[in-house]
């Protein structure tokens, strides 16, 4: 599940689309240009989101629920029993169940998606294409497929559902190469939240009796 938390955060921040015109579209690069610059005007975010998580290969599906919390590079995530901290630097992952934390030095290019970057994932590394609407409620979400230039990566396909009249990401669904499709949903988007930077970091104090282990 650490793994999985880990993949839902993730570069929706930082550098320019892909140079090479003809492997993009046009369409796409309108809309992902105009959400770029929508979520760059924020300094902070919390968002509340579901993850519904499909193995193609055991039929099964599992949801859970959670809330993402991000200011720069710094991220929190917590779900199901988890709280997940990272100040940029070091990451806390804390288990409610065992009270206890797992303290690691926080690597970014060792996960595939990082959770600080989750708004802004399609601005390096992908190609990108329009795919066409879909009406859900009373929202017209604009859907992109965006499709990783390395072939590492564990996932071979992701695809964007962006609100057109909020500009906002709505859906966002993860295609692994193991047959596992997961799918995040923002029900609840809130920019500009007052968050201190201690807020990123993991503190015992609040933790009565947690068990410490630290990898780094």
């Amino acid at each position: 599940m650490k793994k999985i938390l880990l993949l839902i955060f993730i570069g929706l921040l930082a550098s320019p689309f892909l140079s090479n015109s003809e492997t993009q579209d046009n369409r796409s690069a309108i809309i992902l240009n105009k959400l770029s610059k929508t979520y760059k005007t924020y300094k902070s975010l919390k968002a509340t989101f579901k993850i519904k998580i499909d193995n193609k290969q055991t039929k099964t599906s599992v949801t859970q629920s959670g809330v993402l919390y991000q200011k720069g590079k710094k991220f929190k995530v917590n779900i199901s029993g988890q709280e997940i901290s990272c100040d940029g630097k070091t990451i806390w992952t804390y288990l409610e169940d065992a009270n206890e934390v797992q303290i690691s030095k926080f690597d970014p290019s060792s996960i595939d998606i990082n959770p600080s970057e989750i708004f802004t994932i399609y601005e390096k590394g992908f190609i990108h294409s329009y795919i066409g609407q879909k009406t859900v409620g009373k929202s017209t979400l604009e859907l992109v497929k965006l499709t990783p230039t390395n072939k590492n990566k564990s996932y071979f396909l992701v695809k964007l559902s962006i609100d057109k009249i909020a500009n906002k990401i709505k859906e966002m669904s993860v295609h692994n190469k193991n047959g596992i499709i997961t799918t995040y949903t923002i029900s609840k988007f809130e920019p500009n939240v007052n968050i201190n930077d201690s807020y990123f970091k993991f503190n015992v104090k609040d933790k009565p009796g947690v068990i410490e282990i630290d990898l780094r």
